[in-house]
């Protein structure tokens, strides 16, 4: 693991993780991806359990994603440098530690990733294996659906995350990598493919999930109605103020 530290350029590519905005993206999803598994194949058990298993885990999953990397930037026995002449000017020190980066890398990325992966695969498995049983009971369309909206959100992340990821195991796993792993460790675009994640995140949400997407047609509907409801009565109100002045 020393070796990262051989490349100075690898903390223009781990910086934009740390913020409180991806690393609790990558959490919540990887909850998303455990919770939809359990709501379509143990339902009842998420029902009994909805307390625990789906408010805490979210409220948690945030609080320490806000908590996390303000502690380690205050934390960290090392001292803060920058470099004012890149057009990212450097990350925390704490990120060049040996171990509380490795340990950065792996609890920020490497687990949650992991999480999103494995249960979508195993979602995706065990809903074409029993799609036989399932449209004897008329649940494989609804089953297949909430299935596709976890693999957009999902897929959204994972593309958006893997290329880095590939360019860290590479480097982590060799003394000596390769010229152009080491030249996309700086490049600004692999830098601004996570961004993609976290721009179209809410979007992709609100398209993916009819759910989201039914309130928020609601509320604009209600807001329009609102509008409409308000003009009539402020025209009504200078008509009749200018008949008095007449």
């Amino acid at each position: 693991m020393d070796n990262i530290l051989d490349y100075e350029p690898i903390h223009l590519m781990i910086e934009p993780r740390t913020t409180h905005l991806n690393t609790s993206i990558l959490f919540l999803n990887s909850h998303l991806s455990v919770e939809r598994y359990l709501l379509i194949f143990h339902q009842g058990f998420l029902n009994s359990h909805k307390m625990i298993v789906h408010y805490v885990p979210m409220i948690v999953l945030a609080i320490a994603a806000f908590i996390y990397s303000p502690t380690l930037v205050m934390l960290a026995p090392c001292k803060e440098e920058f470099d004012d002449s890149v057009p990212v000017c450097g990350g925390s020190c704490y990120q060049l530690l040996p171990g509380i980066g490795t340990f950065d890398l792996v609890f920020t990325i490497f687990i949650p990733l992991s999480f999103i992966i494995s249960f979508n695969c195993i979602l995706v498995i065990r809903v074409m294996k029993q799609k036989r049983r399932m449209l004897q009971k008329d649940i494989w369309k609804k089953n297949l659906g909430m299935m596709i909206q976890l693999l957009l959100i999902s897929m959204l992340h994972v593309t958006g995350w893997m290329p880095i990821v590939i360019v860290m195991l590479i480097v982590m796993a060799n003394n000596n990598p390769p010229i152009i792993v080491v030249q996309l460790q700086a490049s600004w675009i692999l830098l601004n493919i996570m961004y993609i994640a976290v721009i179209t995140n809410p979007l992709v949400c609100m398209f993916a999930i009819p759910e989201i997407k039914e309130k928020m047609f609601s509320l604009l509907n209600s807001i329009r109605i609102r509008r409409q409801q308000i003009s009539p009565s402020i025209n009504n109100q200078t008509h009749t103020s200018s008949i008095k002045k007449n």
